[in-house]
């Protein structure tokens, strides 16, 4: 995850700025378990939810929508200057997505669930 981010800290870095669990989730790719995220039952009228190792903004707060588990959004961030500001990589067969300034692990990409109508599930 490293060399191809504006962000870049050592591991020791990582481990200075994140807790255990956000360190195991975002730089290692690790699960938090289902309904246990600070976020799961906030839903702010206006803002965004950033990346919690670089501050980021990721989601605005309209993309939220209510999930069973995991804090759930169904579409991120994009602006001129940064473009998307998150990525995509393959992960054993699944899509996993990455924070496009950090290189920090937000999840994975689900399409087809109809949750929502842009049909999508970050």
């Amino acid at each position: 995850m490293s060399g191809k981010f504006p962000v870049q800290k050592s591991t020791k870095e990582w481990k200075e700025a994140l807790s255990s669990e956000e360190y195991k989730v975002l730089r290692n790719a690790g699960t938090e378990p289902a309904g246990c995220g600070e976020y799961n039952r906030v839903y702010p009228k206006s803002g965004y939810f950033g990346c919690r190792g670089c501050a980021h903004p990721i989601y605005s707060v309209t993309a939220k929508f209510p999930d069973s588990g995991w804090v759930a959004f169904d579409q991120c961030y994009y602006s001129k200057e940064g473009k998307c500001h998150v990525g995509v990589q393959s992960d054993l067969g699944g899509i996993e997505i990455i924070c496009n300034n950090c290189g920090g692990h937000l999840g994975h990409v689900f399409y087809g669930e109809k949750h929502t109508a842009k049909n999508e599930r970050h």
